[in-house]
């Protein structure tokens, strides 16, 4: 995976490493945002039960993160030439 001419990586090898780093800070980041999203919208449905279903609508949204990391991932690997 790397090209001892330039002392670089190779095509492949890089855009093998930007796809997970795509992923796993795509995931990481729907992971915290949902986890703060997700204590403060339970403390508001504690408080003010008619709140539950625009609160359901604010915790699904930092899924998007993850899922457009998996979209650009997805991508780059189909540029892969095996």
């Amino acid at each position: 995976m790397v090209d001892a001419t330039t002392g670089g990586l190779t095509t492949g090898a890089a855009i093998a490493l930007g796809a997970g780093l795509a992923m796993g800070a795509s995931a990481l980041a729907a992971a915290w945002s949902q986890g703060s999203v997700g204590a403060a919208a339970m403390g508001a449905v504690a408080e003010r039960p008619e709140l539950e279903k625009n609160v359901l609508v604010y915790l699904v949204l930092p899924e998007i993160l993850a899922i457009l990391g998996f979209v650009v991932a997805f991508l780059l690997v189909g540029k892969l030439e095996v």
